[in-house]
Formats: structure tokens, C-alpha cells, sequence
């Protein structure tokens, strides 16, 4: 039965508190809040079956990432445009060990490729290996087609792709083919940052995937990181110490007039916690790839421009620490690192997004009609033909010839009838 609801807007103990009317259309907002999710409103996670295609291969992957790395944080090592995407690898290893993966591929209701396909890709790049990934690529591509649920329309397929540049992490060959099978056969769902990926670059032609597709968060920072680890749902006490607002990075970008809107807020708030314009603290302008290390034991080491990096991040991160808002406008794609940090942190996002078109462009089944070609220009019409010649003027008569003379004489009298 429903609560029974108070003049002044509350409710009885049986339910939650109702807002409360207030003069002038203002509503006072629920006094009793819990945003924690009900164990009845969790949806059962589905049985999967994890296919390592790769074999050998997948293991020397990880197994050379690992030594790259040395223990050390992704971030620690790695630039910034490749740390902050790399989820696959550790998204598996935490598949490997969930309750729901099955051990024989008939008995699951998704199928999982276990590739951390992205993470070969950086391996490849920082390594100065790229033929490598291509060739693993190629191998993975065959092993897919030779399954035989691949080709089994009852099988759902899940391929974890972290990165929203899919064709350049996978290939346009294995790009195709999730398409394809995704058209034809059975479902094939893409895990990855943000749907927006298929209006980056030429991603158009695996719109259907990106429309699809799960969502994965940003890495974000091992600072943030470990803070987010402490602080377990149900277990942060309120910060009563962070006050102020934050945003860190480029507020003149080309996004659609979104840091505009957010440069007019600023205007009207006070006391920034604090607001770096200058310092792209999650961009790419300074920082690099690192280096071989000594000794051939294939650990990598940072360069001295991403150690700088790292000092201007960690500025950055310990600043989210501190606010109680942190400004997250859209990048490339709606949801961008700086919003994961935020969440990480503990400081509340601001949300901002251009208005005007939807977040993804229309489906290829229903394309924007196409403005209509211009017809073509009329015919120049031919210059007027020229008037037609005047006729000649009418020959003039023969001249009369003139009346001959009458001649005197009685030679040539003629003699005229009388008219009596």
C-alpha cells in the first residue's frame, strides 16, 4: 500500500520522504536519499566461456607487458595516450576468475574472445614491433572464422576492444569481419570507452558494433586509483574540507561551443579551487614513448619528458582531491578520462555536452536525405538568327515608248470618216 502523504509534503516511517512545496515553484529536494542499487534490482550476470585463440601467442603478450612494465603502474610508463585505455587485459584476468565463466563453450550463453587485443597493439608500438601485432591480428582473425560458433547463429559473441579506433587496433580485415558476422550471422558485441567511436576518423562503417556496444570506463590514474580502492561504496565519510570548483586543461577547444558554456560558468562562481588554463594535464603535447632499459631484461623506462608529465598528472589528481566539483566537458567523445578521474577522486562531475544532434550520428539503414542535386542550368538560348535580307526593290517598268508622231503631208494624210 502506498504511504500516506502529510499536508506539509513528508510522509509517514512506511516510505521515503515526498519534496516538500516550496513558494515560487522551487521544490526541495528529497531529505531521505540512498543511491545505493537494491539486490533485487541486480540483474544475474550471464554464464561465458572465455576462447584464448591465440594460445602461445596471447601468453607471450602478457607475459611482455608485464616485463615492460616491472610492477610498475601503467601510467608510470606509459604516455597518457596509451594508459588510459588499457582495461583489456586486466578486464580478462578478472573474467578468468568470475563465478560465471563456464568450461566447456556449449554450456555459456556469450562467447568472450580472449585477446587483449589493445594492449598487443601498445606492445607493438612502444616495442617498435607493429608487425608483430598485425601478424597476431591476422592469426586471430583465421582462428575466429575457423571456429565453428562463430558461424552459429544462436552464439553471442563478446569482443573486448577498450580503444575507440577499432580498425586501427584490430585491422580493417578483422574490423570487416566483426561487421559482417554481426549483420549476417549472430551478435557481436564490442566492449569499449564510448559509442561515440564511430564518428572518429573513419569509423563510420562499424556504426552498427559502436551502437551497440558495452561500455568500458578510462583507466584513471594510479593516484585516483588507490583512492578509489580505500574508499569502497557505503564506507567514505562526507569530506567536509573540499570546497571549490576544477577544471584543468584546454578551454578553448572546438567541441561544439561546450568550454565556451563552461568559461561563461566560471564567470559566475567563486573561489576556484583550482583552474589551469594553460596546463593540458591530460593531453599528449610533452609527452613520449619510453625507452629500452639496460640489461635486456625488457623493462621500458620513462623518458625524461613523460617523468614531467607525471608531475603535472599528480598535480592534477591530488587537486581533485581537494574540490567538491570538477568540471568534465565532452571531448572527442562524451565520456571523456577526466570524468573517471573525477568519480575516482570523490569530487562530483559537471557534466557538459554540446546541445543540438544526437551524441551518435544516424544508422546507415536510415541515412539524413540527401539534399537535392541542383538541376541543371537551362539551355543558353541561341542568338536570334538575323532579320531576313529586305527584298529587292521591284525592277521598274520599261519605259513607255513614246507615241509616234503624226506627220503632215499628203503623202501620209489619212483621210478620218466624217462624223456628220
Amino acid at each position: 500500500m502506498a504511504p500516506r502523504h502529510s499536508p506539509g509534503g513528508s510522509t509517514d516511517q512506511a516510505g521515503p520522504r515526498c519534496p516538500k512545496r516550496l513558494a515560487g515553484n522551487v521544490f526541495e529536494p528529497p531529505s531521505v536519499l540512498d543511491w545505493r542499487v537494491r539486490e533485487r534490482d541486480i540483474r544475474p550476470s550471464p554464464s561465458f566461456f572465455l576462447h584464448r585463440l591465440l594460445g602461445a601467442g596471447e601468453d607471450a603478450v602478457r607475459a611482455d607487458f608485464t616485463a615492460l612494465l616491472a610492477g610498475r603502474s601503467f601510467e608510470a610508463v606509459l604516455p597518457n595516450v596509451w594508459s588510459q585505455y588499457l582495461s583489456d587485459m586486466r578486464l580478462l584476468d578478472a573474467l578468468a576468475q568470475h563465478s560465471e565463466r563456464r568450461r566447456a563453450a556449449s554450456e555459456a550463453e556469450w562467447q568472450v574472445v580472449d585477446c587483449a587485443a589493445y594492449t598487443s597493439r601498445v606492445l607493438g608500438s612502444v616495442t617498435n614491433r607493429t608487425e608483430a601485432h598485425h601478424e597476431r591480428m591476422q592469426a586471430l582473425l583465421g582462428a575466429l572464422l575457423a571456429n565453428p560458433l562463430w558461424s552459429d547463429r544462436r552464439a553471442k559473441w563478446l569482443f573486448i576492444q577498450p580503444h575507440y579506433d577499432l580498425r586501427g587496433t584490430v585491422g580493417r580485415k578483422l574490423a570487416e569481419a566483426l561487421v559482417q558476422r554481426n549483420a549476417q550471422i549472430g551478435p557481436v558485441i564490442l566492449a569499449t570507452v564510448d559509442r561515440d567511436g564511430a564518428h572518429i576518423g573513419s569509423q563510420m562503417p562499424y556504426f552498427d558494433l559502436y551502437r551497440r556496444a558495452v561500455m568500458v570506463p578510462h583507466v584513471a590514474t594510479p593516484e585516483l586509483a588507490r583512492t578509489a580502492r580505500l574508499c569502497l561504496p557505503g564506507s567514505c565519510p562526507a569530506d567536509a574540507s573540499r570546497r571549490g570548483y576544477l577544471f584543468h586543461g584546454d578551454l578553448s577547444r572546438f567541441d561544439g561551443g561546450v568550454r565556451g558554456a563552461m568559461r561563461h560558468i566560471i564567470d559566475h562562481l567563486r573561489h576556484p579551487a583550482s583552474l589551469q588554463a594553460k596546463i593540458l594535464s591530460r593531453g599528449t603535447a610533452t609527452d613520449t614513448n619510453p625507452e629500452p632499459g639496460a640489461g635486456g631484461t625488457g623493462r621500458f623506462e620513462p623518458t625524461a619528458r613523460h617523468v614531467a608529465f607525471r608531475e603535472t598528472s599528480a598535480a592534477t589528481s591530488r587537486a581533485m582531491g581537494e574540490s567538491a566539483l570538477c568540471f568534465s566537458p565532452q571531448g572527442d567523445m562524451m565520456t571523456t578520462r577526466r570524468l573517471f578521474d573525477a568519480l575516482a577522486s570523490g569530487c562530483v562531475p559537471v557534466l557538459m555536452k554540446s546541445i543540438g544532434g544526437p551524441a551518435l550520428p544516424p544508422p546507415p539503414l536510415s541515412p539524413l536525405p540527401r539534399a537535392p542535386s541542383p538541376s541543371p542550368p537551362p539551355p543558353v538560348p541561341p542568338p536570334p538568327s538575323p532579320p531576313p535580307p529586305l527584298p529587292p526593290p521591284p525592277t521598274p517598268p520599261p519605259p513607255l515608248l513614246p507615241l509616234p508622231r503624226l506627220v503632215s503631208g499628203p503623202s501620209s494624210a489619212t483621210a478620218l470618216p466624217s462624223r456628220r
